[in-house]
């Protein structure tokens, strides 16, 4: 087996001891073939026998599907948000330290290890997995969010599973308060506030403009939302012609193009972009600024007379 190195991750909830070893140790030294037995996330006391496999680069995106409350957003992962992982496992043709899978009826929902996939899909690589029918809807929803310790997902992916977590809480009768959800989540209430607001008011396409989704943390999502409820518009024009601005790539540094993309998306309007035009020729301009009201007026000197001049002082003058 090749060496490990940045090939995949080490999962605390897997430190369980099993033997003279722990699920971690266990999977790291996998191979094809071996069976292993693990307590069940929800009931240690049950056992969950786990059988290792390798599913071919080809067969990846049609036989295996991540489970629907895994908190990670896959249309977010990219090239970029599985650089960590994606050299090694690119070199070794598969990832070394095997995801887990629950086979349930006809479907292989990954529980823990969805990065793992995308890298392997990207880096023409084998995807190596330990999987089992013996799992269950709470097992599977105590992996999907354990799993997620070595990167957290994004602000935006958090406000998406508060938001599932808060609507399940409706569903119970309750009110699904910010407090509510915390106390849940085991995090604060303004951080689910942050998070909920996030993916309520930004559309996926803002994120997709970041080199990762994790570019837009609480500040960087404050200031997105002020621009956007500044100007719905301006803003969403912004985020369409960025979406087809490939200069952005030009940028060295991901730090550096996540600043220039945010300072692009909620820089203030220009004063022209405030005005509406309501005469516009080759000779003369007539414009009102939206916010104030007020008018100006360009004219051509080409088509400034004397007498036209007076016409339109003595016009002016009449206004009081």
């Amino acid at each position: 087996m090749a060496k490990k190195r940045k090939n995949d991750t080490s999962l605390d909830p897997f430190a369980t001891s099993i033997g003279n070893s722990n699920l971690d140790e266990l999977l790291e030294q996998a191979n094809a073939g071996d069976v292993i037995k693990m307590p069940a996330p929800s009931d240690p006391s049950r056992q969950i026998t786990l059988v290792c496999k390798v599913i071919p680069h080809a067969e990846i995106e049609n036989t295996t599907k991540v489970y629907a409350k895994n908190r990670r957003v896959q249309v977010l992962l990219n090239e970029k948000s599985v650089a960590d992982i994606l050299p090694a496992i690119a070199e070794d043709g598969r990832n070394q330290h095997p995801a887990l899978c629950w086979d349930k009826g006809d479907e292989t929902l990954v529980l823990a290890g969805s990065r793992r996939r995308m890298a392997c899909i990207i880096g023409n690589a084998d995807y190596m997995v330990f999987s089992s029918s013996d799992f269950t809807d709470l097992d599977a929803k105590i992996l999907a969010v354990s799993s997620d310790q070595y990167i957290a997902p994004s602000l935006w992916e958090l406000g998406q599973a508060y938001q599932q977590t808060k609507d399940e809480l409706v569903a119970q009768g309750k009110k699904g308060s910010y407090r509510e959800v915390a106390a849940i989540e085991g995090v604060s209430h303004t951080a689910i506030a942050d998070a909920i607001k996030a993916f309520e008011k930004l559309p996926a396409a803002v994120l997709a403009l970041y080199p990762t989704a994790n570019h837009v943390g609480r500040e960087v999502a404050k200031k997105l939302i002020a621009a956007k409820e500044r100007d719905e518009h301006s803003f969403n024009q912004q985020v369409n012609h960025l979406t087809h601005n490939n200069s952005l790539e030009e940028i060295i540094g991901d730090e550096k193009r996540a600043m220039a993309i945010t300072k692009l998306l909620t820089a203030e309007p220009q004063l022209a972009q405030r005005r509406e035009a309501l005469l516009e020729n080759s000779y003369i301009s007539l414009q009102r600024n939206l916010k104030s009201g007020d008018l100006s007026i360009k004219i051509d000197n080409k088509v400034i007379t004397d007498k036209r001049l007076e016409q339109l002082t003595k016009l002016l003058n009449a206004f009081n």
